[in-house]
């Protein structure tokens, strides 16, 4: 008589009764039993070992994310410049974009420029004013009508603080669009100014009375509070004498803010080439590497010629696509 033989795995399969699809599910069940025979800790495994997965990445996520932070040096100079421009200037928009946008980033710092101008009037500036600030959000347009010297500064300096109440800057500043500022140089050079009261540009006329001198039009900047006193300030709007810039130098005279004024002689200046047969002045030179700004680029060539001084083509790439000889 035959001893009873143990269970074999033989008998554990299914009798070729069974239909051929149910195989997986009990080849599947006789593996989990053998493996796992004290109750169903299958899937507490799981669960622990994906909890301190999970928990480990989080927890390295989050080292990364502070890490990251302390690498970066805080920022400590916030600034709006406004390029007061007009609707329907979209080259020159698109230019300054493209000049703005290959400058190398300021250290410790952070300075918005925002394309400002009045009121849209005309309907294909109100569309494709609208398609620009749908693809690049760099626009602030302020209640005015569109002029040159009749408010519009006013206008910009009385609305900015009233829109960046919550979250103000440092300084605000204002400059034409055929001034090209090169932004980690003044973020430089206003980290150590004063943060009230003050009034940063070129001065002019230069060389002359200092009482009758007032910040160029090619572009200056003011301490935040300064913008906050015009904004509610409603007699300036009205205070309207000669040139809007000089009209400027004269409120801050008037309400006691002339006060801490930086002149930028000779780092802000027109521009000049020897091509030109205008001659080299106080406020008109040959390009300079140590330069905060540069005026007067009224068309493509003396643009071209001043982003080349400054290097803004050093990223071209060779490529078998183009030959551009520089």
């Amino acid at each position: 008589m035959k001893a009873p033989s143990s269970p074999s795995f033989s008998r554990l399969l299914p009798s070729s009764n069974v239909p051929l699809c149910l195989l997986p599910v009990i080849l599947l069940a006789v593996i989990y039993l053998v493996v796992f025979p004290n109750d169903f800790k299958l899937q507490d495994l799981f669960a622990s070992s994906s909890c301190t997965s999970n928990g480990t990445a989080a927890s390295t996520s989050a080292h990364l994310a502070e890490a990251n932070a302390a690498a970066k040096p805080p920022v400590d100079v916030r600034v709006f410049l406004g390029v007061l421009t007009r609707p329907d200037f979209y080259e020159r928009r698109a230019l300054l974009r493209l000049a703005y946008s290959l400058q190398p980033k300021p250290t410790r710092a952070v300075v918005d420029v925002r394309f400002v101008f009045c009121n849209l009037d005309k309907e294909e500036d109100r569309v494709l004013v609208a398609l620009e600030i749908i693809a690049h959000g760099d626009i602030v347009v302020v209640n005015c009508t569109e002029n040159m010297n009749d408010g519009k500064t006013y206008a910009y300096f009385s609305t900015i603080p009233r829109l960046f109440a919550g979250e103000p800057y440092d300084y605000v500043g204002k400059t034409d669009d055929d001034t090209y500022y090169r932004l980690a140089a003044l973020a430089d050079t206003l980290r150590g100014k004063a943060r009230r009261d003050m009034y940063h540009g070129f001065q002019t006329p230069c060389h002359w009375l200092p009482e009758k001198q007032y910040m160029s039009g090619m572009g200056y900047i003011v301490s935040w509070d300064i913008a906050e006193w015009i904004s509610a300030t409603e007699e300036l709007r009205d205070d309207h004498h000669v040139w809007e810039d000089e009209d400027f130098g004269g409120w801050l005279r008037k309400g006691g803010r002339y006060k801490n004024v930086y002149n930028e002689e000779p780092r802000m200046y027109d521009y000049w080439d020897r091509e030109m047969a205008a001659d080299v002045n106080c406020f008109r030179h040959a390009l300079m590497a140590d330069t905060v700004a540069v005026h007067k680029l009224k068309d493509r060539l003396k643009w071209a010629r001043t982003l080349k001084f400054f290097n803004a083509t050093q990223g071209l790439k060779p490529s078998k696509l183009y030959h551009v000889d520089l």
